[in-house]
């Protein structure tokens, strides 16, 4: 329902109203981090369609349709996610019971949230592969069963496949009658330009920091002080609280890897680097990427930290207590290429590349710009 989702009480309000005024985009394009509320808006929307009940500013969360929703169970609802293949057809629906059962605990979740939950292999990739589109094709062939909308939630359209794509957007321009798309994504730029303009898009910006602190001292019963620091660290991404909140193992150890690489290189030991090359590249591709996308974020708040304006740092208390004397060291000198190379480092693990060779050639390029 609209009442469980944090913030973004204009956008609450344009959905209502367009489908009140029988004016609902059949494709709508949810673009924002999941952290955000991106996920969260399109399912409580789609309640909102399908509610049956005494509905004003919110679904009635009591008609049966409102029940079902709650258990993501309407058979008018229809979801489309990353996969794993497994089959020589793989589809979201082979997934379907995780899938639910990760909803039922959170919708503010990311791709690396729904691996864990999959099971998969460290170096397994999801994607929406072609046969998605045949699945979707039949579903939406099928006369709705209760409500006058059938709705069709895609999460992370950019994961498609070239293939399914281009049947997607088939349908999309050609879409059946009743039938909503409800696509949500974090990197739009990624979808295909021909869906993209084919979709009615809906911004969704980062939430307040008011309404993180305000959620995290009612809902999570934090202290103030400590609410406020999360609040300012999380930049508005409700997923990144809830990080903070619960601080996990990998959090911690990513933490750990960048604080070694930096002293390693510092020092220019080369046994222990290959130490440190060795266990990093025995993870899968999606912690090294996780590292990577954290040892990124340090690089930019300890350059930052040296100009001494504290709102715009955004570091924990076991990160601030090594930045404390290691911010130096990153400078105006050498943060361009520091950043370009953990950038290279990160898309050539994306593009399947041989983990001991990049993390080997980031090891000397980190040696050659922290300690010229």
């Amino acid at each position: 329902m609209f009442k469980d989702v944090i913030g973004h009480e204009e956008i609450k309000r344009r959905l209502i109203a367009s489908l009140q005024a029988g004016r609902v985009s059949h494709a709508q394009l949810f673009a924002g981090d999941t952290g955000y509320g991106s996920l969260a808006l399109a399912l409580a929307f789609a309640q909102y369609v399908f509610c049956t009940g005494d509905k004003k500013e919110d679904a009635c969360g009591n008609c049966p349709s409102c029940k079902q929703m709650q258990k993501l169970i309407h058979p008018d609802l229809h979801f489309v996610f990353p996969v794993v293949r497994k089959t020589k057809a793989p589809v979201s629906d082979e997934y379907i019971p995780e899938w639910r059962m990760l909803l039922s605990r959170t919708v503010y979740f990311n791709l690396e949230d729904w691996y864990a939950e999959m099971g998969i292999e460290d170096n397994a990739q999801a994607a929406i592969y072609t046969e998605e589109s045949g699945n979707i094709l039949r579903k939406l062939n099928l006369k709705s069963f209760q409500s006058d909308y059938k709705i069709m939630v895609i999460w992370l359209p950019e994961k498609m496949n070239q293939e399914c794509s281009n049947k997607l957007l088939k349908i999309i321009e050609e879409p059946y009658d009743k039938t909503l798309f409800l696509l949500v994504s974090e990197h739009p730029e990624q979808i295909i330009s021909t869906i993209q303009s084919r979709t009615q898009r809906i911004n969704i910006p980062p939430l307040t920091k008011n309404e993180i602190r305000q959620h995290l001292i009612h809902d999570k019963g934090i202290k103030a002080e400590k609410a406020e620091e999360y609040a300012h660290i999380s930049a508005g991404n409700w997923y990144k609280a809830l990080c903070l909140f619960n601080e996990t193992e990998e959090q911690i150890y990513n933490q750990e890897k960048f604080v070694q690489l930096m002293r390693l290189c510092w020092e220019r030991k080369m046994l222990p680097v290959n130490t440190w090359v060795n266990e990093i590249n025995s993870l899968g591709r999606e912690r090294q990427k996780s590292f990577l996308a954290h040892a990124l974020r340090m690089l930019r708040e300890n350059f930052v930290k040296n100009f001494g304006i504290g709102e715009l740092n955004y570091m924990t208390e076991r990160e601030r207590n090594f930045s404390a004397k290691f911010s130096p060291y990153i400078h105006e000198g050498n943060i361009i290429p520091l950043t370009e190379e953990f950038e290279k480092a990160y898309n050539d693990v994306s593009r399947n590349g041989n983990g001991k060779i990049i993390f080997t050639d980031l090891c000397i390029k980190v040696m050659q710009n922290i300690r010229p």
